[in-house]
């Protein structure tokens, strides 16, 4: 079976401030996405930005695509001022659209809300980014239950044929604008992986855990992607600053395929040996 390929999202948060440095911006990534054939790229601007950006593709639409940074828990038609919906945000050209970001979590978002949320962009043709993580890290692994609380109380009443729509990107709170070294390790991160496949699995079934996405966000960059991506065993990146311009997004495009063709299903093995053993002898 051939592998996916990895799937890169860029998100702009409240970037750039006005539509030309946006279509200047969307134009170098796109150009830089025609070059890197091999990955899949989504870039989630500001909301007046999107129906733009999506006539800019063009012809380009086999791996480039746009997202929403987040979208309304209700529908169109009802007088709710200053919403936008899911229907309203698909018809201008998204495909995908994040529901959950740590910044809308902080800004008093729960369960019941995100759930909604997923149902609205379920009931079009967007996948959806669902983001889960902790704020932080405790020695006795309390984060791994944090987290399967938080994927078990938004996907809770999907219906299996929709879960191809759902994306998971694992996003822990602590190690977002944080350096390198100390932001979340490769090793760590495959540690999340397995824990997340593995509920998953137990919950919907062997066919639903192999075919979800894990994306990772926290802190990505060039120089750190292929500890997350080979180390991690991710399917893919969450962007935040790194997407903001086009050459930052190129070099994030330029480490994970040049990651992913060096390392061999058996190097990554290797790799992952190595890490345990360093992590078992600093103990």
């Amino acid at each position: 079976m051939k592998k996916a390929k990895p799937l890169i999202v860029g998100n702009w948060k409240t970037n750039p401030g006005n539509v030309k440095d946006a279509k200047k911006i969307f134009l170098g990534i796109k150009k830089a996405a025609s070059v890197y054939k091999d990955l899949d790229v989504v870039v989630c601007p500001p909301y007046p930005y999107i129906s733009i950006l999506s006539s800019a593709i063009g012809t380009q639409k086999k791996n480039l695509s746009v997202g929403s940074q987040d979208v309304s828990q209700f529908e169109s038609g009802l007088s709710r001022t200053g919403e936008v919906s899911a229907d309203m945000i698909s018809s201008v050209g998204a495909t995908f659209a994040i529901v959950g970001h740590s910044e809308r979590r902080a800004m008093g978002e729960n369960a019941d809300l995100l759930r909604t949320k997923i149902q609205q962009v379920l009931k079009t043709n967007m996948s959806v980014i669902v983001c889960v993580g902790e704020k932080e890290r405790d020695a006795e692994g309390g984060y791994f239950e944090i987290v399967k609380a938080q994927l078990k109380e938004v996907l809770v009443g999907v219906n299996r044929s929709d879960f191809h729509k759902i994306i998971i990107a694992y996003e822990p709170v602590w190690a977002i604008g944080r350096k390198d070294n100390v932001a979340l390790t490769g090793y760590d991160l495959h540690q999340m992986v397995v824990y997340i496949r593995k509920y998953l699995k137990e919950t919907w079934g062997e066919t639903i855990s192999s075919m979800m996405k894990i994306l990772y966000g926290g802190s990505v960059n060039s120089s750190n992607t292929e500890d997350i991506m080979i180390n991690g065993e991710v399917d893919g990146l969450l962007v935040g600053r790194s997407s903001w311009t086009a050459d930052a997004f190129r070099d994030v495009f330029s480490s994970v395929t040049a990651c992913m063709k060096t390392h061999s299903i058996k190097d990554l093995k290797k790799t992952l040996k190595k890490a345990q053993a360093q992590k078992k002898n600093k103990r």
